[in-house]
């Protein structure tokens, strides 16, 4: 390294003065950047507090540009565009001349603040018939289109599994999202900012913007799959629903979930009300042709309670009357290693302004979120909390009546989403019945870690009519069990199992861990205990006559040595072995919000009802005019003045063993090839009211065995052959279904069990008969 010569550089003074500045304003920091022809920097000089600076002049001279703008330590980042540009020989002429003058245009964008956004992160599950109630909703358009346009009367049907569950309680995809659900916050994770400049002009009659609109649409559209349900195999992996189009690494696409919906409005409606239709939805008023590229401007953590604040230095921002300033999120997890995006904004279209505080939602299936269990100090206490997804206040149960029973069963106890008698229950699902695995979560509070409390232990009795256990029915669960907790690493966040029991101790057995948060970061979407209704040892009825049964889920609590904690001041149970009292309550949750009430017992008992028996749905033979007919092939013919007087019906048996279970069935026939569809019955002429499109109770139970298949109701030949249409058929094939749906939950699954089968044949109805011609 060569010494340096001791001679002073020479250098360049000046004056740098901010136009049109007022006294006691607020003015900006400035610093010129020298750079070379790379715009890297060579050199940075900062304006002292009347303008005045210096620079080397050997500096100026070999310098490819000289920069004017704000003092920063980022020069990388600068706007370029908010910067005074200036070849190094017109920089030198503007000084020797004077002052270098700055347009207070310019110099006001210099004027950096600090900008800030929030909000929360949650990852939301969904059973995987919810995703698939959501393909169908979005689906229901192009559904009704590829129907027949001959409308007998009545909305179209597709002909296709439906979950009646879903499909009578969300008339539109904004209610399906708003169906219950379980959330938990994301307290370990980054989020990345981006901010857009959009430009969104209304829209006008017969706009240019409008091809593209359409053919954006179409392209989502055809995306769309056709979904079956149940999947095969069954639990389905959950990658394929986080593969929709409207999926967006975990994120929900508004633009995509409405674009079936919207296309069919676009084609239908007058182009007065389309342009109404658009300028009232900004996924579609704003799009990407209105709005420039999103730029990442800031980036933080999420904080424990699942909030994040994120905040960055900015610049004054000048736009046009039409033009605003939107805000997208983009959401990541390094997971065991590896960076995951759970949520993306940008691609999912998922704007915000500036002053918003959004609750950005993951459905991806590897987003980890945290349990919430609640803080200390709210005392310590135990209760039935969800089933499945279902809150425990759905679940009707007697009051307890000791540690092991309740009290005697009204005609509905036992069951889910009860109903105000049994005429309510009729065609709805209300007094559903139980069935296949329920997931049991309890709320543990954390304050019975202080009173001693380790495991837990459940137990399942049947129970007799006045709601006590049958003696030597009680069976303790005994399946492994695990949860995860996460560990903040330097690189992310490490996902570890653990194993919950069942453990021995104390002479016990069948005990389980009750997870506290003061003790781990468990993960979010475990639950105490999975009871599987089917197995043997308390499984109910399983052949057709068999009696219904109702059991007993009893939940006892330990300490670390294995003896049972009760509530102080409760009855001892008498098992046996050893008791204390312990600073505690059992509760019942009986509402969805507020107070739960006090169980002053030993242990903590629900009365269940499950019953596993299928719905059977089945079309035994074909009647035309009341005459039966099992033939394979069938050709109905008749001819004549009254030939389209002729009836068309089916023998049937749709049946569930035990009748309430039931929740209805449905017979319709469809024509041809995209030909109509319609019910039986069909709706009456006008004006009487429309028939109902569904029928409940038990038809054709074969008890006693030799019982005949029920009627069902009937069509004529002339309505089926769409005689009241324009270009009616003389004679056609058609296809009649069945199916049947049961009440039956898991407290999960918005789909209800159903069966089904389908029976071809051709009708024939000529005006006047060969003979006659």
């Amino acid at each position: 390294m060569s010494k340096p010569s001791g001679k002073p550089r020479k250098v360049l003074t000046g004056t740098i003065h901010l136009a049109n500045s007022e006294a006691n304003e607020l003015q900006p920091k400035v610093a010129l950047y020298i750079v070379d022809r790379s715009f890297k920097l060579i050199h940075m000089s900062t304006v002292g507090e009347v303008g005045a600076f210096e620079i080397p002049t050997d500096t100026v001279q070999s310098a490819h540009r000289i920069l004017v703008g704000p003092v920063t330590e980022d020069f990388d980042n600068l706007e370029r565009e908010k910067l005074l540009t200036l070849r190094p020989a017109d920089f030198s002429q503007l000084i020797e001349r004077g002052q270098l003058n700055i347009a207070r245009t310019l110099w006001q964008t210099w004027l950096s603040f600090i900008t800030c956004v929030s909000g929360t992160v949650k990852r939301c599950r969904r059973h995987p018939s919810w995703w698939y109630e959501l393909v169908q909703h979005v689906r229901t358009p192009l559904t009704a289109r590829a129907l027949s346009p001959i409308n007998v009367g009545r909305t179209q049907l597709s002909l296709r599994e439906r979950s009646p569950l879903a499909t009578l309680a969300s008339s539109s995809v904004s209610e399906l999202l708003l169906w219950p659900y379980q959330c938990a916050i994301v307290c370990k994770g980054t989020v990345e900012v981006y901010r857009r400049t959009c430009c969104c002009e209304p829209w006008i009659i017969d706009d240019f913007r409008w091809p593209e609109l359409i053919r954006d649409l179409e392209d989502i559209v055809r995306e769309i799959p056709e979904i079956r349900w149940p999947p095969r195999p069954f639990p389905p992996d959950p990658e394929p629903w986080i593969n929709l189009p409207f999926v967006k690494s975990g994120a929900l696409d508004e633009f995509s979930l409405n674009a079936s919906r919207d296309l069919m409005a676009l084609r239908s409606l007058p182009k007065t009300e389309v342009v109404n239709y658009i300028n009232a939805r900004p996924y579609l008023l704003c799009r990407r042709y209105s709005c420039g590229t999103p730029v990442k401007v800031g980036e933080g953590r999420i904080n424990p309670d699942g909030r994040y604040n994120v905040c960055w230095r900015d610049w004054p921002r000048l736009y046009l009357s039409h033009c605003h300033d939107a805000y997208a999120y983009v959401v990541k997890q390094i997971i065991n290693g590896v960076e995951v995006v759970i949520y993306d904004g940008v691609a999912a279209n998922q704007w915000y302004d500036v002053h918003d505080n959004p609750t950005l939602v993951s459905y991806h299936p590897q987003a980890v979120a945290c349990r919430d269990n609640g803080g200390p100090g709210a005392g310590a206490f135990v209760y039935l909390d969800l089933i499945g997804d279902t809150g425990a206040h759905n679940l009707k149960t007697p009051d307890s009546t000791g540690w092991d029973r309740v009290a005697m069963p009204a005609y509905n106890d036992g069951l889910a989403f009860p109903a105000a008698n049994a005429l309510d229950a009729v065609g709805k699902n209300k007094d559903c019945n139980w069935g296949g695995t329920l997931k049991l979560s309890y709320m543990f509070s954390e304050d019975m870690l202080g009173v001693g409390a380790k495991y837990y232990r459940i137990s399942v009795a049947q129970a007799d009519g006045s709601g006590n256990p049958v003696v030597g029915t009680r069976h303790y669960l005994s399946a492994g069990l695990s949860w995860n907790k996460s560990e903040s690493t330097p690189t992310g966040v490490e996902i570890i199992p653990v194993t919950m029991g069942p453990f021995s101790q104390g002479g016990q057995d069948f005990l389980y861990l009750i997870p506290y948060d003061a003790e781990e970061d468990w993960s979010d979407g475990f639950y105490h205990a999975y009871l599987d209704t089917t197995q043997t040892q308390w499984s109910g009825p399983v052949n057709l006559t068999d009696p219904t049964q109702r059991h007993l889920v009893t939940l006892e609590v330990f300490d670390a040595a294995g003896h049972l904690l009760r509530p102080q001041g409760t009855a001892a149970t008498g098992q046996g072995f050893t008791e204390h009292e312990a600073d505690f309550t059992y509760r019942r949750r009986s509402h969805a919000t507020g107070a739960t009430a006090q169980v002053p017992f030993a242990a903590l008992t629900h009365l269940f009802w499950w019953d596993n028996r299928r719905i059977e749905a089945d079309i035994v033979d074909l009647r035309h005019n009341g005459v039966i007919s099992t033939q394979e092939c069938q050709f109905m013919e008749t001819c004549g003045p009254s030939a389209g007087s002729s009836t068309f019906g089916i023998g049937y048996r749709a049946y569930h063993p035990y009748e309430p279970f039931q929740l209805y069935h449905q017979i319709w026939w469809h024509r041809g090839l995209n030909g109509a569809t319609d019910y039986l019955p069909p709706d009456p002429p006008p004006p009487a009211p429309p028939a109902p499109d569904f029928i409940t109770g038990n038809v054709g139970l074969p008890v006693p065995p030799g019982t005949p298949p029920g009627p069902s109701p009937t069509a004529t030949f002339s309505h089926m052959l769409g005689h009241e249409a324009s270009t009616p058929h003389v004679r056609c094939t058609f296809t009649v279904f069945l199916y049947a749906y049961a009440k039956t939950t898991d407290g999960e699954s918005l789909s209800n069990p159903y069966d089904w089968e389908s029976a071809s044949f051709a009708l024939g109805a000529e005006p006047i008969c060969p003979e006659e011609a």
